[in-house]
């Protein structure tokens, strides 16, 4: 089955609010992907950007992150499909979720 998909996050999208386990500070949304013709349908990649939280380690380049799925039909339309980060502003530094 092929998926017609929008990359990125949406400006001014309502994304849910999410808090890290490990901190309570809000979670920043770092990337999405929407359903094409229905942008309700998405998955997102939530980022702790907290520098004193706990699961936060600079020199190991780690941090709490969090994929969020709008509804079960999301998760079975984009569970396989990864969502690439750049991470710490270095431009060879790329991650990718699923």
């Amino acid at each position: 089955m092929e998926l017609n998909i929008l990359g990125g996050k949406i400006k001014d999208f309502p994304y849910p609010d999410r808090a890290c386990p490990f901190c309570n500070k809000l979670l920043y949304v770092v990337n999405a992907i929407h359903l094409h013709g229905d942008k309700f349908q998405y998955k997102a990649l939530y980022f702790c950007t907290n520098p004193k939280c706990p699961a936060y380690n600079e020199g190991a380049r780690k941090a709490y992150a969090r994929i969020v799925y709008s509804s079960e039909d999301a998760f079975h339309a984009f569970h396989r499909i990864e969502i690439p980060v750049q991470r710490w502003s270095k431009e060879d530094l790329v991650s990718y979720y699923q």
